[in-house]
């Protein structure tokens, strides 16, 4: 890269969000822009070439009280990161999610008189819309990947970009459900059930037995069911085994263990239980039936059902507006309700043709291939890049 390329700042401090960046990464790399690209991230952006300043697994913590415990670790870094804003001035900075980390750099950067653009806007239409405030104000241009958010923004007299959800460039959209089985070497004519207990250790530990339980429940009520657990990259083999050493013997030999191959795992499931999160949205854009589950501390619960605005979690009910999946949350979530939502999905019935049907409309109103080359052409724009395409 020639000393008068243009450097561009990226803050991305969660698993998803270093997917998406790097996605952005990859397509300026594919349009030969010469663009630099440096900050916070995690693996995905280091591999895509950006110069890392911090790694994100020292900042990805979800959860009101459970960020607590790491506070002091998160500000030593923001500070950091802000100061690199004012001494590097780039030409741009792109703010990827984690709005409790980004509103401090978008002061910094709006301070030193750089442009933010801010990709996967905070949810103000779901809680904390105060936050639309310094959005209008610090923001140059918000790039939105839920179409409603375009009309919620433009009602306060703000613009938005809806530029599609980025998972669909990210997923493996050409691979079918036998090809996942095969791959998985799953039997292609059982019944699959995919458990995803979450990426975060405090999460797995208040999801995976209850998921466990639901599993071995089903797996005694329909005969050969096959259950395949999703261990995301940052649970060790160890500790998942650790999980898995109490489950039922019956249960025991009809599982499977995948790891880092949670889209295989999606498409080769008959149907999915699913923490809260991302995978939600890989779901709803793969077509997988499932049903979502969720717990945080009494404390977290208790303050999100006085801040949040809005009745789901799970992105294919944001997106169609609807209860599309069932979603189980806190107490909901014990073994025999997982089960019992989780049973009709199993089997050929009106209850799974009927999500098969609303994930689809879901997916519609998620946009389609190519978000991350939209927000590049924002992010030139912005930056006042000759680059930019104005279409």
């Amino acid at each position: 890269m020639s000393d008068g390329a243009r450097r561009i700042m990226i803050s991305a401090g969660e698993l998803s969000g270093d997917m998406h960046a790097a996605a952005v990464i990859e397509a300026a790399k594919s349009r030969g822009l010469g663009l630099e690209f440096f900050g916070l991230g995690g693996d995905n952006m280091a591999a895509a070439g950006a110069d890392l300043r911090a790694h994100l697994r020292e900042t990805a913590v979800m959860g009101l009280t459970e960020v607590l415990g790491s506070l002091g670790r998160v500000l030593k870094i923001r500070r950091r990161l802000c100061a690199m804003i004012a001494d590097e001035r780039p030409d741009a900075v792109v703010l990827v999610d984690s709005p409790d980390l980004n509103v401090a750099l978008a002061r910094a950067a709006f301070k030193a008189g750089v442009p933010v653009v801010y990709y996967v806007c905070p949810q103000v239409w779901a809680w904390r819309p105060g936050r639309v405030k310094w959005l209008g104000r610090l923001v140059a241009r918000r790039c939105v990947i839920f179409e409603f958010e375009e009309e919620f923004f433009r009602g306060r007299g703000l613009t938005a970009d809806w530029v599609g959800h980025p998972l669909f460039d990210e997923l493996p959209l050409g691979m079918t459900g036998a090809e996942a089985r095969q791959n998985l070497g799953l039997d292609p004519d059982a019944p699959v059930l995919a458990l995803f207990p979450g990426s975060r250790a405090k999460v797995l530990a208040r999801l995976a037995r209850p998921m466990l339980g639901a599993a071995a429940l089903l797996a005694d009520a329909l005969p050969g069911l096959r259950v395949v657990v999703a261990r995301a990259p940052t649970v060790s083999p160890e500790k998942m085994d650790g999980y898995l050493r109490d489950v039922p013997r019956k249960l025991q030999s009809s599982l499977t263990v995948a790891p880092a191959r949670a889209h295989e795992v999606l498409l080769s499931a008959t149907a999915a239980l699913l923490a809260s999160g991302t995978s939600t949205a890989e779901g709803a854009i793969l077509g997988t039936p499932m049903v979502v589950t969720y717990r945080v501390s009494a404390l977290s619960w208790f303050l999100a059902r006085r801040l949040v605005r809005v009745p789901f979690v799970s992105v294919a009910n944001l997106a169609a507006g609807r209860p599309v999946v069932p979603e189980l949350l806190q107490g909901a979530g014990t073994p025999e309700n997982m089960a019992a939502a989780l049973r009709p999905l199993l089997e050929d019935g009106p209850a799974r043709r009927g999500m098969l049907s609303g994930l689809r409309e879901a997916r519609a109103k998620l946009g389609s291939p190519g978000a991350a080359g939209r927000v590049l052409d924002v992010v030139l724009q912005a930056a006042g890049s000759p680059s930019a395409r104005a279409d």
